[in-house]
Protein backbone atom coordinates (compact mmCIF):
# COMPACT_ATOMS: atom_id res chain seq x y z
CA UNK A 1 0.00 0.00 0.00
CA UNK A 2 1.17 3.54 -1.05
CA UNK A 3 1.64 5.81 1.84
CA UNK A 4 -0.14 9.07 1.61
CA UNK A 5 2.04 12.12 0.46
CA UNK A 6 1.29 14.64 3.67
CA UNK A 7 1.64 18.03 2.59
CA UNK A 8 -0.05 21.12 2.92
CA UNK A 9 -1.45 24.11 0.56
CA UNK A 10 -2.31 27.50 2.70
CA UNK A 11 -4.27 29.69 1.01
CA UNK A 12 -5.19 33.28 2.27
CA UNK A 13 -7.89 35.15 1.08
CA UNK A 14 -7.53 39.07 1.88
CA UNK A 15 -9.99 42.05 1.96
CA UNK A 16 -9.05 43.50 -0.96
CA UNK A 17 -10.30 40.45 -2.65
CA UNK A 18 -6.55 38.98 -3.52
CA UNK A 19 -5.72 34.85 -2.63
CA UNK A 20 -2.26 34.31 -1.61
CA UNK A 21 -0.84 30.76 -1.20
CA UNK A 22 1.75 28.87 0.25
CA UNK A 23 2.89 25.47 0.13
CA UNK A 24 4.91 23.33 2.31
CA UNK A 25 5.54 19.53 1.96
CA UNK A 26 7.98 18.26 5.03
CA UNK A 27 5.28 16.35 7.14
CA UNK A 28 7.07 17.95 10.64
CA UNK A 29 6.58 21.46 9.12
CA UNK A 30 3.07 20.51 8.51
CA UNK A 31 2.31 19.56 12.08
CA UNK A 32 3.98 22.65 13.21
CA UNK A 33 2.23 24.84 10.92
CA UNK A 34 -1.29 23.35 11.37
CA UNK A 35 -0.67 23.54 15.65
CA UNK A 36 -0.09 26.96 14.93
CA UNK A 37 -3.30 27.77 13.22
CA UNK A 38 -5.28 25.86 15.25
CA UNK A 39 -5.29 28.42 17.91
CA UNK A 40 -8.22 30.89 18.85
CA UNK A 41 -5.30 33.85 18.95
CA UNK A 42 -4.85 33.53 14.93
CA UNK A 43 -6.04 36.75 13.91
CA UNK A 44 -5.81 38.78 16.76
CA UNK A 45 -1.87 38.34 16.82
CA UNK A 46 -0.39 41.96 14.84
CA UNK A 47 0.97 39.19 11.79
CA UNK A 48 1.39 36.51 10.26
CA UNK A 49 4.89 35.44 8.98
CA UNK A 50 5.41 32.45 6.41
CA UNK A 51 8.92 31.53 5.64
CA UNK A 52 11.24 28.81 3.65
CA UNK A 53 15.06 28.69 2.59
CA UNK A 54 13.62 30.90 -0.25
CA UNK A 55 11.49 33.67 0.87
CA UNK A 56 9.68 34.69 3.78
CA UNK A 57 6.71 36.87 3.88
CA UNK A 58 4.65 38.91 6.48
CA UNK A 59 0.87 39.34 6.12
CA UNK A 60 -1.10 41.95 8.42
CA UNK A 61 -3.80 39.82 10.13
CA UNK A 62 -6.21 42.34 10.11
CA UNK A 63 -6.06 42.54 6.41
CA UNK A 64 -6.85 38.55 6.42
CA UNK A 65 -11.06 37.71 5.59
CA UNK A 66 -10.16 33.55 5.72
CA UNK A 67 -7.27 31.26 5.67
CA UNK A 68 -7.89 27.94 4.08
CA UNK A 69 -5.35 25.08 4.88
CA UNK A 70 -5.55 22.35 2.70
CA UNK A 71 -4.12 18.97 3.63
CA UNK A 72 -4.57 15.19 4.36
CA UNK A 73 -4.03 15.53 7.64
CA UNK A 74 -6.94 17.09 9.49
CA UNK A 75 -6.40 17.84 12.93
CA UNK A 76 -8.51 18.31 15.51
CA UNK A 77 -10.34 22.05 15.71
CA UNK A 78 -10.98 24.30 19.11
CA UNK A 79 -15.02 24.55 18.61
CA UNK A 80 -16.65 27.18 20.73
CA UNK A 81 -19.11 25.91 24.14
CA UNK A 82 -21.96 24.25 22.26
CA UNK A 83 -20.66 23.85 18.66
CA UNK A 84 -20.42 20.22 17.89
CA UNK A 85 -18.96 19.97 14.50
CA UNK A 86 -19.10 22.76 11.35
CA UNK A 87 -17.86 21.88 7.98
CA UNK A 88 -18.13 23.52 4.71
CA UNK A 89 -20.65 21.95 1.79
CA UNK A 90 -21.27 22.69 -1.60
CA UNK A 91 -24.17 24.51 -3.12
CA UNK A 92 -26.10 21.79 -3.79
CA UNK A 93 -25.51 20.27 -0.55
CA UNK A 94 -26.59 23.70 1.61
CA UNK A 95 -29.56 24.53 -0.63
CA UNK A 96 -30.72 20.81 -0.63
CA UNK A 97 -29.91 21.21 3.68
CA UNK A 98 -31.47 24.44 3.65
CA UNK A 99 -34.74 23.55 2.14
CA UNK A 100 -35.49 19.91 4.15
CA UNK A 101 -34.70 21.85 7.22
CA UNK A 102 -36.97 24.28 6.56
CA UNK A 103 -39.87 22.35 5.79
CA UNK A 104 -39.09 19.22 8.09
CA UNK A 105 -38.77 21.57 11.44
CA UNK A 106 -41.47 23.10 13.06
CA UNK A 107 -42.18 26.62 12.80
CA UNK A 108 -39.05 26.99 10.43
CA UNK A 109 -36.83 25.36 12.61
CA UNK A 110 -35.37 22.12 12.72
CA UNK A 111 -36.48 19.10 14.96
CA UNK A 112 -33.66 19.12 17.63
CA UNK A 113 -32.32 15.42 18.12
CA UNK A 114 -29.34 14.10 20.73
CA UNK A 115 -26.84 15.41 18.34
CA UNK A 116 -28.62 18.95 18.68
CA UNK A 117 -29.70 21.44 15.75
CA UNK A 118 -28.37 21.82 12.18
CA UNK A 119 -27.82 24.80 10.61
CA UNK A 120 -26.70 26.23 7.34
CA UNK A 121 -24.37 29.42 7.43
CA UNK A 122 -24.01 31.41 4.54
CA UNK A 123 -21.14 34.03 5.23
CA UNK A 124 -19.93 36.79 3.31
CA UNK A 125 -16.80 38.47 3.70
CA UNK A 126 -15.73 42.30 3.04
CA UNK A 127 -13.12 41.06 0.50
CA UNK A 128 -16.14 39.58 -1.56
CA UNK A 129 -15.67 36.02 -0.45
CA UNK A 130 -18.04 33.60 0.08
CA UNK A 131 -18.54 30.10 2.18
CA UNK A 132 -21.59 27.74 3.10
CA UNK A 133 -21.29 25.92 6.16
CA UNK A 134 -23.26 23.14 7.78
CA UNK A 135 -23.22 24.08 11.86
CA UNK A 136 -24.20 21.61 14.64
CA UNK A 137 -25.18 22.77 18.00
CA UNK A 138 -26.64 22.13 20.94
CA UNK A 139 -29.92 22.22 21.47
CA UNK A 140 -30.44 26.07 22.92
CA UNK A 141 -33.07 26.03 25.71
CA UNK A 142 -35.09 29.28 24.83
CA UNK A 143 -35.31 31.94 21.93
CA UNK A 144 -33.32 34.30 24.14
CA UNK A 145 -30.43 31.85 23.77
CA UNK A 146 -30.89 31.32 20.46
CA UNK A 147 -30.77 34.49 19.30
CA UNK A 148 -27.57 35.15 21.69
CA UNK A 149 -25.85 32.49 19.99
CA UNK A 150 -26.76 33.91 16.71
CA UNK A 151 -25.11 36.95 17.83
CA UNK A 152 -22.22 35.48 19.31
CA UNK A 153 -20.61 34.53 16.04
CA UNK A 154 -19.47 37.84 15.28
CA UNK A 155 -17.59 37.92 18.80
CA UNK A 156 -16.01 34.81 18.50
CA UNK A 157 -11.65 35.62 17.83
CA UNK A 158 -11.91 32.98 15.21
CA UNK A 159 -14.43 30.59 13.18
CA UNK A 160 -12.48 26.81 12.28
CA UNK A 161 -14.21 24.86 9.93
CA UNK A 162 -13.43 21.62 8.36
CA UNK A 163 -13.27 22.44 4.25
CA UNK A 164 -15.07 20.02 1.74
CA UNK A 165 -11.77 18.95 -0.05
CA UNK A 166 -10.12 17.59 3.15
CA UNK A 167 -8.30 19.94 5.32
CA UNK A 168 -9.58 23.13 7.93
CA UNK A 169 -10.10 26.83 7.23
CA UNK A 170 -10.49 29.46 10.04
CA UNK A 171 -12.40 32.62 8.78
CA UNK A 172 -11.48 36.26 10.94
CA UNK A 173 -14.91 37.44 12.45
CA UNK A 174 -14.00 40.74 12.16
CA UNK A 175 -14.41 40.46 8.39
CA UNK A 176 -18.12 39.02 8.31
CA UNK A 177 -19.98 41.34 6.48
CA UNK A 178 -23.12 39.31 6.36
CA UNK A 179 -24.34 35.98 7.82
CA UNK A 180 -27.25 34.37 6.43
CA UNK A 181 -28.78 31.28 9.13
CA UNK A 182 -31.11 29.08 7.43
CA UNK A 183 -33.58 27.77 9.05
CA UNK A 184 -34.53 31.00 11.06
CA UNK A 185 -35.26 29.94 14.81
CA UNK A 186 -38.83 29.63 15.80
CA UNK A 187 -39.74 33.13 16.78
CA UNK A 188 -36.75 35.07 15.71
CA UNK A 189 -38.74 37.83 14.10
CA UNK A 190 -39.92 39.28 17.16
CA UNK A 191 -35.78 40.41 17.73
CA UNK A 192 -34.91 41.95 14.13
CA UNK A 193 -36.62 43.38 11.32
CA UNK A 194 -39.78 41.70 9.48
CA UNK A 195 -37.82 40.78 5.87
CA UNK A 196 -36.89 37.78 3.82
CA UNK A 197 -33.71 37.62 1.70
CA UNK A 198 -34.49 38.42 -1.88
CA UNK A 199 -31.24 39.06 -3.65
CA UNK A 200 -27.25 39.86 -3.10
CA UNK A 201 -25.25 41.93 -5.74
CA UNK A 202 -21.63 40.56 -5.55
CA UNK A 203 -18.97 43.16 -6.54
CA UNK A 204 -16.52 40.58 -7.66
CA UNK A 205 -19.36 38.88 -10.33
CA UNK A 206 -20.79 42.82 -11.26
CA UNK A 207 -23.94 40.54 -11.20
CA UNK A 208 -27.29 40.23 -9.22
CA UNK A 209 -27.99 36.56 -7.99
CA UNK A 210 -31.37 35.55 -6.91
CA UNK A 211 -31.47 34.47 -3.49
CA UNK A 212 -33.43 31.19 -2.08
CA UNK A 213 -36.49 31.42 -0.96
CA UNK A 214 -37.44 29.25 1.94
Amino acid sequence: MNATNIDLTIEIRSENGSHTQFYEDDEGNVDKILSLLTTPRLFTQHLLTLASERSISTVSCRTIDLILAQTPKTPSLLLPPGWLDIVEVGVEVFRGGALSNTFDGADGEDFPTTAGITSYLEVHTIGDWMINLKLQTVVQENIWDETQFLAHILDLPVIPFRTESGGVGFINPTKISRVTMHPAFSGIGLAGLPADLLRCVRQRNHHSSPMMRL
